[in-house]
């Protein structure tokens, strides 16, 4: 029969028990009843025990000490976990014997000078036809089987698998401020509807915003269209920017909130005002690092104190609803300003005077 599996051996005895492992290795179902018939007593032709291969209590029995092998690493386990005992003591004519006597199971036995150069009193098995790497026996400190080191990779990348899929678990959507900012525009709706200013009511043309919009994706899939020079615009780019948070000069940075709107003589917001204080807290929580200051401003019309008093309520009211929106409340804070720092210094006219009514935001943190 052609050889299916080699037993490399340094020693007689050790090289008998890898036959009988590799005859197992071909034959995994065998019982002891199997083994004794395959592997008769004639192959011992001293007799000085009954089979040479017997159950692991027999060979523990008294008047059998050192003629089995005894430890626990040289013991035949079957399938069935059963544990067997090979008499060990080979002279040179008994081990030619099983030798020779494997060739008809497909075993086959190296020569001395063949051995492989590993601890003395060890064997190893070789499949021949090459479909199983090499495996050693248990007490050798031999070539492990290299397709172990495959299963330990395997489970090292499932294991780095769950840990990623915990982390993007336990840390909730991946807050990614870098939404894209489209090339389309659309054509925005050219509206003859006039809008009443922050403090008494005078029209003012919505020319400003009048004409195309980009839009802007963000990270939770969600499209706005907005103006290029808006307050949305301008508070994205810079936090989406590297441009730093000037802390020296604190007049620099300011940006108008185009679409803010109070009822005449009031603190208290118009209805179209709410839709960009959402846009404006959608944005913050992009960006869950960022901090802002929100000032309030009016024209020099009225008495100094109750501008200030007006121009700080406005920023309160506006610094509340951001907050209710979701921005966390110690990154707001607000103050008012009064007729200070116009960005129309003459503030004569009702346009100039206007544009001075107004509530700016400051980005203060990154």
């Amino acid at each position: 029969m052609k050889a299916k599996i080699r037993v490399y051996g340094k020693s007689q005895s050790r090289t008998a028990l890898g036959i009988i492992n590799a005859y197992l290795k071909l034959h995994p179902d065998s019982t002891l009843s199997d083994l004794q018939q395959a592997f008769p007593q004639s192959l011992n032709p001293k007799g000085f025990t009954d089979n040479i291969i017997v159950p692991k209590e027999e060979a523990q029995k008294e008047g059998n000490e050192k003629l089995f092998f005894e430890r626990e690493d040289e013991l035949v386990v079957l399938k069935n976990g059963e544990k067997l005992a090979l008499v060990e003591h080979w002279n040179k004519d008994e081990f030619d014997a099983i030798c020779e006597h494997a060739k008809q199971y497909g075993i086959d036995v190296a020569e001395v000078e063949e051995t492989k150069p590993f601890e003395k009193g060890s064997y190893e098995l070789e499949y021949l036809d090459k479909s199983v790497p090499l495996e050693p026996s248990p007490d050798t400190g031999g070539k492990k089987c290299k397709c172990r080191w495959w299963w330990l990779l395997l489970l090292l990348l499932l294991l780095l698998i769950i840990l990623f899929c915990w982390k993007k678990c336990c840390s909730g959507p991946a807050v990614n401020p870098n939404a894209a900012l489209t090339t389309d525009t659309i054509k925005a709706p050219v509206s003859n509807a006039t809008v009443v200013d922050s403090i008494n009511g005078t029209p003012v043309s919505p020319s400003d915003n009048i004409g195309d919009t980009i839009t802007l994706k963000l990270p939770d899939g969600k499209e706005w269209k907005i103006w290029p020079n808006g307050s949305e615009y301008q508070l994205y780019t810079f936090l989406n920017s590297d441009a730093k948070v000037d802390t020296l000069d604190k007049t620099q940075g300011w940006i108008t909130l185009d679409k803010l709107y109070f009822q005449p003589g009031k603190s208290k917001l118009t209805p179209e005002s709410e839709n960009q204080l959402k846009n404006i807290a959608g944005i913050l929580n992009l960006f869950p690092d960022s901090h802002i200051k929100i000032g309030g401003y009016t024209d020099n019309t009225g008495t100094e104190s109750v501008n200030m008093k007006v121009s700080t309520e406005r920023a309160r009211v506006t610094a509340e609803k951001l907050i209710a929106s979701g921005v966390g409340k110690n990154r707001v804070t607000y103050e008012g300003y009064g007729q200070q720092h116009p960005v129309c210094p003459e503030n004569n006219t009702d346009s100039c005077r206007t544009l001075n009514r107004r509530i700016d935001v400051r980005i203060t943190q990154k």
